[in-house]
């Protein structure tokens, strides 16, 4: 299966065109990571977003484990939006394969095709509400 076909397999991206699937393909870089192998760490700079092509990989906040992402789930979406430290680490549990998007790709992609942004703040939105749902 292509890339840009696999993508459309991701619900944050579904909704895309296959145009717009096709261009990300282009632009991301996808790279594969070993069991326990960080693929982000707490406290570096945040310069990338990433969607968990497969595989799986945890959040550790602290040392602490905070959630699970598999094939389909992104993180590091905070890195579009502003250039800040990581908030938490994720780490591959298994031979697990991420596509990367520095930030200024993903910008230059959003100028071009606009609604690649809506299905990101959708899913930002639900995470901080889960995040003061479960913080009061």
């Amino acid at each position: 299966m292509e890339l840009h076909q696999q993508l459309a397999q991701v619900p944050l991206l579904a909704g895309l065109p296959d145009k717009v699937r096709r261009r990300l393909a282009e632009i991301g870089k996808r790279r594969q990571y070993g069991p326990d192998e960080p693929i982000i760490r707490e406290g570096e700079s945040g310069i990338a977003f990433y969607i968990v092509l497969s595989g799986s990989a945890r959040v550790e906040q602290h040392g602490e484990r905070i959630g699970e992402l598999a094939a389909g789930d992104f993180f590091g979406e905070l890195a579009l939006l502003e250039e800040h430290a990581r908030t938490a680490s994720v780490i591959a549990n298994e031979d697990t394969v991420c596509l990367g998007f520095t930030r200024w790709e993903f910008t230059a992609m959003i100028d071009e095709h606009p609604q690649v942004a809506v299905p990101i703040m959708h899913a930002l939105i639900r995470r901080l509400h889960r995040r003061e749902h479960h913080n009061p």
